[in-house]
């Protein structure tokens, strides 16, 4: 195009001189240049025009531009010219245009050229390819939003803060997780801080301080902030710092904040489980093990001596087939709160596994701790426990050690007071038993004073009478051995069985009680009196010696023949030594049971209770678990039980017996029951030994 034209078509209408500069501008100008008439044709196109467009001049000019826009942009391109007759006469509108590139983003700028009375005559394009902003801005647009979805969807609230001038800003999900609308509270610094949870403030204000002296250059951390209704949230904080001054000092920080109340719990649920009893919020037995250690450790460096202790309900199985499992659980529940409530502070408290717990007692002496143990025997078994309208009375059996600075092994220890524990069930239970250097002493003098009886046949019988129930007429009695001492001491078999069970003496015993015994039946023979049936306990261990038995049975068949009839004995083996020896103890005994001896069955109805030793033995009596009859008095379940023992018995033709009735009240529920004989010190003490 000539310059003069070119000048022309660019400026019609205005009163300008010709130049060369015009035409440089125009054909060396990278923008697209366009002049276009009011009713959208062209009337002019710079080079750099026909060049983006594939077209020469002749083909676009008196052309409409319209056509060559997108079909989607067209609209609003239609409404960018139209703004033009309305000052100021200027629009910017971005549109898409089929260039020789494809579809390409043309962002133009146009204004329009008035005559002397304002009318639009003329406009004026400039345009310029925005496609590679226009993407960026659609990357960042898809980013923004998929941003603030993630926000949105993850809850997250967002806040931004600077150190000088101090303030913050947050936004409505911040304020929610605190229960606070938008307007309701302001937060700064200040607030901040008060709204921390006191054991998490030193910890999360000691890393903002590292983040703000720039030894961090993020901070991250989870901590409880108080909601408006008091409760504690959990938030997980995460900021970075994007601003410093010249000293690193932080001046602008953003960051986000995220409620894991949920997750929180959970994991400090999970954290609290590994070392904890879930039913009881003891220490299980990871924990209280952990804890032994330290003590055990810290006994060590300081040289003082700690105690172990070992508890354990008596007799807990009865109460689960009695009252149900259930049930079992709240009384164990009840019992760890007793426990709980008598331990010092200092102490370390656990449920060892089952029934039983553990006590770590450090810097105690063994005074110290009998004393502490016995006031937590007294406190369980001084106060019923009430589930479900029951009340439910529990004793402990508690055995203790002292650990010594010098011992290496607390494991040791602990087997002491698990041997102590042993001492105590078997002793009667409800007890406090130490083991430690005087146990020891008590052992060897105990053994001593064994060995002496036995060899000067002072193992001497005593008789407690066995009653029938419905009348208390006298039916039967029972042998009990007693040690009569140089010093005309009496001892119980408690006091001196598990010495003589440790040294392998029982079965010698025994077989002197059985003599006594013997010898007892031979005189009421010959004095014409009608002995009654005397039960005999025998142990497992003479059982496992037979010839003791063949003997016994050879001078008990000269008493048989003598008085023509079956000896009036009563052979008494506890129901755990029969179930688990059945088939060899029906050996040892045939020689007796072929006199006519018959057999009893001692603590039926206990933790291990079952029928099916019945079937191969000709059990004739059995002497019902002291601590079933006992729940017989305070639970239904329990004389379900007992009634459903008595009535099985009754089928097989079996006496049942109870022990231990000490008041009327149980003597009439037992005799309710239909149970048939009963001793004890409602009916008359065991005798002096003879």
């Amino acid at each position: 195009m000539p310059p003069e034209e070119t000048k022309q078509s660019l400026t019609q209408g205005a009163d300008q001189t010709p130049d060369e500069d015009y035409r440089l501008l125009v054909e060396n100008q990278t923008d697209l240049l366009v002049k276009i008439d009011p009713e959208g044709r062209f009337s002019f196109v710079s080079p750099s025009y026909c060049r983006a467009f594939g077209k020469s001049r002749d083909e676009l000019l008196g052309r409409s531009f319209m056509p060559l826009v997108h079909e989607d942009d067209r609209a609003e391109t239609a409404a960018a010219i139209t703004k033009l007759s309305r000052p100021p006469h200027h629009t910017y509108v971005e549109q898409r245009a089929l260039t020789v590139w494809g579809w390409r983003w043309l962002g133009w700028s146009d204004t329009a050229v008035l005559d002397a009375e304002g009318r639009v005559t003329a406009i004026i394009g400039v345009g310029r390819d925005v496609t590679e902003r226009k993407a960026a801005e659609a990357a960042l647009a898809d980013a923004t939003r998929r941003l603030e979805l993630a926000v949105e969807g993850g809850d997250i609230g967002i806040y931004t803060g600077s150190i000088s001038p101090p303030e913050v800003t947050v936004d409505a999900r911040y304020l929610a997780k605190l229960g606070y609308g938008v307007g309701e509270i302001q937060v700064d610094l200040q607030s901040w801080r008060q709204m921390l949870h006191p054991d998490d403030r030193d910890r999360v204000l000691t890393l903002a301080e590292q983040v703000t002296n720039g030894d961090l250059d993020r901070f991250d951390a989870e901590y409880r902030m108080r909601h408006r209704d008091g409760h504690w949230v959990w938030i997980q904080d995460r900021s970075r710092v994007y601003e410093r001054d010249a000293d690193g000092k932080a001046m602008r920080v953003a960051g986000t904040h995220i409620d894991i109340t949920r997750r929180k719990v959970a994991e400090l649920k999970l954290e609290y489980l590994v070392d904890h009893d879930e039913l009881t919020g003891l220490l299980n037995r990871r924990g209280v093990w952990q804890s032994i250690q330290r003590i055990h450790a810290r006994g060590r460096r300081s040289g003082l001596a700690c105690c172990l202790a070992i508890l354990d309900l008596d007799h807990f199985k009865l109460v689960n087939d009695a009252y149900g499992h259930g049930v079992g659980d709240e009384v164990l529940k009840s019992v760890s709160e007793t426990l709980r409530r008598e331990v010092r502070q200092a102490d370390w408290l656990g449920r060892w596994g089952g029934e039983e717990f553990v006590i770590a007692l450090p810097e105690t002496s063994e005074v110290q701790a009998r004393n502490g143990l016995e006031r937590i025997r007294e406190s369980v078994s001084a106060q019923p426990i009430e589930v479900k309208g029951q009340q439910i009375r529990v004793t402990l059996s508690i055995g203790f050690a002292t650990c010594q600075p010098e011992e290496k092994d607390p494991r040791d220890v602990l087997a002491r007071a698990d041997m102590a524990l042993y001492h105590a069930k078997n002793s009667g239970r409800n007890r406090v038993c130490y083991d430690g250097h005087d146990s020891g002493v008590y052992a060897v003098s105990m053994a001593v004073l064994v060995q002496s009886a036995l060899q000067t046949a002072r193992i001497l019988p005593a008789f407690q009478p066995i009653v029938e129930l419905h009348d208390r007429r006298v039916v039967a009695e029972e042998s009990l051995a007693r040690i009569v001492a140089a010093d005309g001491r009496v001892l119980a078999a408690s006091s001196f069985i598990d010495i003589a069970e440790q040294l392998g003496l029982l079965h010698r015993i025994d077989s002197m009680l059985l003599s006594a015994t013997a010898a007892r039946l031979k005189t009421s023979k010959a004095s014409g009196a009608t002995p009654l049936l005397d039960f005999v306990h025998l142990s497992g261990d003479l059982v496992r010696h037979p010839d003791i038995l063949q003997t016994l049975a050879r001078e008990l068949d000269r008493v048989s023949k003598a008085a023509n009839g079956a000896p009036p004995l009563v052979l008494t083996l506890s129901e755990r030594q029969i179930t688990a020896e059945t088939e060899q103890i029906a050996r040892a005994l045939a020689p007796l049971l072929d006199l006519g001896c018959k057999i009893a069955v001692s603590d039926y109805g206990g933790d291990a209770s079952s029928f099916r030793f019945l079937i191969h033995l000709p059990v004739s009596f059995i002497q019902l678990d002291v601590n079933l009859i006992r729940l017989a008095g305070e639970s239904a379940r329990a004389r379900s039980i007992l009634a459903a023992i008595q009535h099985s018995a009754k089928d097989l033709g079996i006496t049942t017996i109870a022990k231990q009735v000490e008041d009327e009240a149980t003597l009439q529920r037992l005799v309710e029951l239909g149970v048939d004989w009963g001793s004890g010190y409602l009916f008359g003490r065991p005798s002096e030994p003879s």
